[in-house]
């Protein structure tokens, strides 16, 4: 068997949330059709989540569902970020917790592979989990279609086969867009969860900690909106209309920068692995 196959194998049996999260998808599927099936026409949704603009007239959505399919892909897509928040923190350090770090080096795996297919794990894997499951609550919303709507209403509502596949490729596109965004953010998590035994309360405190001094200092709150504008890029993605054009609205520049600083946190995180200095440092064994 292949070490990376091996390797994924034991994310799956050690970090059992990444399959019993996205269960909720397929209650929530259920209970979300019936409540806007006693709805009617008349359902309009509005809420609005911190930071962010107001969101309203979700029954004018277009494609698979409508209103349901939308909701789908933002819950799918939610999940999907909660497990990659609830794992990526925990897993190098999990390691050394536990042990199972003097059991790999033993192993001919590298410090780099190792923390690849971690990486594989959170943004590849994490997001198929999460598809296969919103795929599942589609088909049971087209089930439940077939047998309480006519005819007419399924076509106007873009429910049929075809468009609950094109609706799964939609998310896996979309999804393959946030793990890009969260792929520096993930690197700089394994790199602080090796360093402190609170990585997501370290990161909180920098990001605010950067923005208030960058204002105090320029008098401006442009670096600060620079990086809201950075942590906010995965979620804008999963929700906006035009996903690409989201992402690349940070400009070239941006990304490529993260791209880079992606690549220096990730080799920074291999050479902290392959050393106990920091973790006796910093009181993580």
């Amino acid at each position: 068997m292949s070490p990376v196959i091996y390797m994924l194998e034991k994310e799956f049996l050690e970090h059992k949330l990444v399959t019993r999260l996205p269960l909720l998808l397929a209650i929530f599927s259920v209970v979300n059709f019936m409540l806007v099936m006693s709805g009617g026409d008349n359902l309009n949704i509005s809420y609005q989540i911190s930071g962010m603009d107001e969101w309203a007239g979700f029954s004018n959505v277009t494609g698979y569902a409508g209103i349901i399919g939308k909701l789908n892909i933002i819950v799918a897509g939610i999940v999907a970020t909660i497990t990659f928040f609830s794992y990526v923190p925990k897993t190098l350090r999990k390691e050394r917790q536990e042990g199972s770090l003097m059991f790999w080096r033993s192993m001919p795996v590298s410090d780099n592979l190792a923390i690849a297919v971690k990486l594989i794990f959170a943004l590849v894997v994490i997001p198929l989990v999460a598809s296969v499951l919103l795929l599942f609550s589609d088909v049971i919303v087209w089930v439940l279609a077939s047998w309480f709507m006519p005819a007419d209403m399924l076509v106007t509502s873009s429910i049929s086969f075809a468009s609950l596949i094109m609706h799964w490729f939609n998310f896996l596109g979309r999804m393959v867009l946030v793990s890009l965004a969260l792929l520096p953010v993930a690197c700089l998590l394994m790199v602080l969860s090796q360093i402190t035994n609170h990585p997501l309360v370290t990161l909180f405190v920098a990001v605010v900690m950067i923005k208030l001094m960058t204002y105090m200092v320029f008098g401006s709150s442009v670096v600060g909106d620079w990086i809201s504008k950075i942590y906010k890029l995965p979620f804008n993605i999963l929700t906006s209309d035009s996903p690409v054009t989201v992402f690349f609205s940070v400009g070239s520049v941006t990304l490529i920068a993260l791209l880079a600083a992606s690549i220096g946190l990730f080799w920074m995180c291999a050479k902290l692995r392959s050393s106990d200095d920091f973790a006796r440092k910093f009181g993580m064994e």
